[in-house]
C-alpha cells in the first residue's frame, strides 16, 4: 500500500488526540456522539469518529464546528496541543519550528502571529467587523455603555509598532478596564 501524498500533519493529530479526550472524559461512545453530530445535521457514523480519532480521517472544518459543539468546547480548543507548561515548545502546522504552547495559543485567538509577532495588520485580519474598533492611542470614546445594552469589543490600539488589546466592561462582569479613557 502506498503512503498517503498529503499526511495528517501536527494539527490534525492534535485534533484527533483532543476528540478523543473530550469524548471520554465525557464518557461518550461513539454511537452517542454520532446520533449528537446528526442532530446538529453534520453526521459522522461511528467508523468515521474511530477513523477521526486514529487519524486515518481528516476533520475538515465543518467537522471541526460540529465536533466542537456536540463535545461543548470552542473550535479553537480541538485544535491545541496539550500541556500545562506554556513555554514548552510543540509542532504545529504553519511553522517549520516548534512554537510554544502560548504563542499558539495567542495565535488561536487572533491576538498575534503564530511567530509572535504582533502586528496591526495581523490584528485587522483576525477579529471579525462587529468586534473591531480602530483607533490610535490619545483619541478618547465617550462611552462602552449604551443603557440597555452590553458591549464587548476587543479595541485595537497602535502606536505605530505594537498592537495594543483592550475588551471592554459588560454590564455583567469587567473583562479588561481602560481606565485612560474614562470620560475627562
Amino acid at each position: 500500500m502506498s503512503e498517503k501524498k498529503n499526511p495528517l500533519g501536527p494539527t490534525g493529530l492534535t485534533v484527533a488526540a483532543n476528540i478523543k479526550r473530550l469524548r471520554e472524559e465525557q464518557r461518550l461512545t461513539y454511537v452517542e456522539l454520532s446520533h449528537t453530530l446528526s442532530e446538529l445535521g453534520r453526521p459522522i457514523p461511528t467508523l468515521g469518529l474511530s477513523r477521526i480519532e486514529s487519524g486515518q480521517r481528516r476533520v475538515d472544518a465543518d467537522d471541526l464546528m460540529a465536533l466542537a459543539s456536540a463535545l461543548g468546547t470552542a473550535p479553537n480548543i480541538l485544535l491545541m496541543p496539550g500541556g500545562y507548561d506554556e513555554e514548552e515548545a510543540t509542532e504545529t502546522t504553519g511553522s517549520t519550528q516548534p512554537v510554544p504552547l502560548k504563542s499558539i495559543y495567542y495565535f488561536l485567538e487572533g491576538m498575534q502571529t503564530l511567530d509572535g509577532r504582533n502586528s496591526l495588520d495581523f490584528a485587522v485580519h483576525s477579529l471579525p467587523d462587529f468586534m473591531q474598533i480602530r483607533r490610535t492611542i490619545g483619541r478618547k470614546r465617550k462611552s462602552w455603555n449604551d443603557p440597555g445594552q452590553t458591549w464587548i469589543y476587543r479595541a485595537i490600539e497602535t502606536d505605530g509598532k505594537v498592537v495594543q488589546w483592550r475588551v471592554s466592561e459588560s454590564v455583567d462582569s469587567v473583562l479588561a478596564r481602560e481606565d485612560d479613557d474614562e470620560d475627562d
